[in-house]
């Protein structure tokens, strides 16, 4: 199955592969990528809103606390009072004739702890005989109070969680009337003892009633928005009672064991259609248990326009980059099948075809060089049909015009044993040495010779110029006895001779000097060969052209032999030689070249 895919891909179009291997290693690793970052996002944001709210839960638990711990000194306060255990002991002795006096002192202590916090509903102070001391602060009235439906007050549950309790009771919180209106109030309460009398039972109990407000005001400070309800918190107790709701309706009552707490917040018909969040915090010094419900949608809408945004852009590129696929491949296709138009052609020898390809990439230079070959086939198919009939016509007039180089030593020695006769050994030297120096320069002419032949020609060479241009010059020639046996190429150094004589000397009748110093470099590694002159020299500009190794010197028709002989050095030795070219206008030119010391044939 492999080896048949592998088949499958590799017989596809060039196009129809790029654009799969564009899919498979772009788009779907792209959507799959875009796709866990938002999903680990999502997650991520969910488990921080979960922190964050839960942190929230504890802040509410520990402001509740707070609170309460603000009615527990109440309580405390009336517990520790003597002032008020001394009435309600004179209440409570049938033989005190000053009962009605005692109740008003209760009273006016009642009164005055209740103004001491917000939020106490009513405070009452209940014998066990069944004796109370009640005062209403939203009916401010003694008689008309939550309580109106007791005959006997020790059978409120306040009262009996307080008999049960060593220290401090808080009763969940309860629905109670009061002149025909419903009030959800939470009660705490404490037996007060007559501390002169520690062995005795309790007097009373004293129980506080405060409104389920003061908890609902902790748990929806900081929740309003502005923008409508999307999340809520509220209180219940270990059995489920809950003790404050946004909704006081719902305070008070039970909830359903079979309900969760997102259930509850359904049935309440608050957050309705919406995807809800719980978290919860049990406080474990109340023992109350503090729910969060929030609408996920709402908490997460940033994030959510977020991923939109991201997925559009995402979704944009994508577009982008598969309307460039397109434009690119179909750019390939057509530039493809134009060169493959060609090489058809070609194959049935059609030479005059031409590929036309507008565009500049690889494709366009291998349309601009198949259209370069093709005419270059051309060319040489003519070239071939017109040397092979040349061919024979070449042969002819070669064999007619080969004149053996025998032939001009022979006559050049004739005329010298001629001069010999004559008298003439000024002109038999002369054409000794021409006969010689015609010898060297034929004779394998791109060989290597060694230094000390090399500089035996320059003698016989330059001998023959000084002749020539009346010896207005003389020549110096200095090579180090380590060099002379080293190899240089035959004819190297006579452009640069030629040069200092020729255009150096140029206008000179008398006292020019031309020198050439051959020279080992200190590691024995280089040739250091330097031609001099006092003659016209050059000007600055074409010093400078000269010193550019890695440049072509423009030929001016005077220099040709200079710019032949840096080429020759730059072929037969490449990077290793160099020269540097110094002169002055009117002062002379000293040519400095450096090339390795070889000693044997290359």
């Amino acid at each position: 199955m492999r080896r048949k895919l592998l088949n499958w891909f590799k017989n596809l179009k060039l196009w129809k592969k790029i654009l799969l291997a564009f899919i498979l290693s772009s788009i779907i690793p792209l959507v799959a990528v875009q796709g866990v970052m938002l999903y680990i996002t999502s997650r991520n944001m969910q488990e921080k809103m979960n922190e964050l709210m839960t942190g929230q839960l504890r802040q509410t638990a520990e402001r509740v606390e707070l609170t309460l711990d603000i009615y527990t000194n109440v309580v405390y306060q009336i517990y520790m009072d003597e002032e008020l255990v001394e009435s309600m002991n004179r209440l409570l002795d049938p033989e005190n004739p000053a009962k009605e006096a005692a109740r008003r002192e209760i009273y006016g202590k009642i009164q005055q702890y209740g103004t001491s916090a917000e939020g106490i509903h009513c405070i009452s102070l209940i014998t066990c005989q069944g004796q109370d001391v009640t005062y209403d602060f939203v009916s401010a009235s003694a008689v008309e109070n939550i309580w109106g439906d007791y005959e006997d007050l020790t059978q409120i549950p306040p009262y009996k969680n307080a008999e049960t309790e060593n220290g401090i009771a808080v009763t969940p919180t309860s629905r109670v009337t009061e002149n025909g209106k419903e009030y959800r109030v939470f009660h705490i309460s404490k037996k007060i003892y007559d501390y002169q009398k520690l062995d005795s039972e309790a007097i009373a109990v004293v129980v506080m009633s405060v409104d389920e407000q003061v908890l609902s005001d902790i748990c929806t400070a900081g929740l309003d928005t502005g923008e409508g309800e999307y999340s809520l918190n509220f209180i219940t107790d270990q059995d489920r009672n809950v003790l404050s709701y946004p909704d006081a309706f719902y305070s008070g009552i039970s909830m359903d064991p079979e309900f969760s707490a997102e259930d509850f917040v359904r049935a309440t018909g608050r957050l309705e259609n919406r995807r809800l969040a719980v978290n919860t915090y049990e406080d474990s010094i109340l023992g109350w248990v503090f729910y969060n419900v929030y609408d996920t949608d709402y908490a997460f809408r940033d994030l959510l326009s977020s991923q939109v945004l991201l997925l559009g852009i995402g979704l944009c590129i994508t577009l982008i980059a598969v309307a460039m696929i397109f434009y690119t491949i179909r750019l390939i296709e057509r530039s493809i099948r134009e060169i493959m138009r060609g090489i058809r052609q070609v194959q049935k020898w059609d030479l005059n075809v031409r590929v036309e390809i507008d565009s500049r990439d690889e494709l366009g230079e291998i349309a601009e060089n198949f259209n370069t070959m093709t005419q270059r086939v051309q060319n040489l198919i003519t070239q071939v049909q017109a040397a092979g009939e040349k061919q024979k016509e070449a042969e002819i007039r070669a064999l007619e015009a080969q004149i053996n180089p025998h032939f001009l030593y022979n006559t050049l020695d004739s005329i010298n044993w001629l001069a010999i006769d004559k008298g003439e050994y000024e002109i038999s030297r002369m054409l000794r040495d021409l006969g010689v120096i015609l010898r060297y320069s034929i004779n394998k002419s791109n060989q290597m010779t060694s230094l000390w032949q090399v500089a035996d020609w320059l003698k016989k060479y330059v001998g023959l110029q000084q002749v020539r241009f009346n010896n207005a010059f003389s020549f110096e020639l200095h090579m180090d006895e380590r060099a002379k046996d080293l190899k240089i190429y035959k004819l190297l150094l006579q452009p640069f001779v030629e040069n200092c004589i020729v255009h150096g000397f140029r206008g000179i009748e008398q006292g020019g000097i031309l020198r050439v110093d051959m020279d080992l470099s200190e590691d024995g590694k280089m040739l250091l060969i330097i031609i001099e002159d006092n003659g016209n020299g050059m000007s600055a500009d074409k010093v400078r052209e000269f010193n550019r190794q890695n440049e072509k010197v423009e030929d001016d028709g005077r220099s040709i032999g200079l710019i032949n002989a840096f080429s020759r050095m730059k072929m037969y030795y490449g990077e290793v030689a160099s020269w540097n070219v110094s002169s002055i206008l009117g002062v002379g030119t000293v040519i400095t070249l450096k090339i390795p010391a070889e000693e044997g044939e290359r």
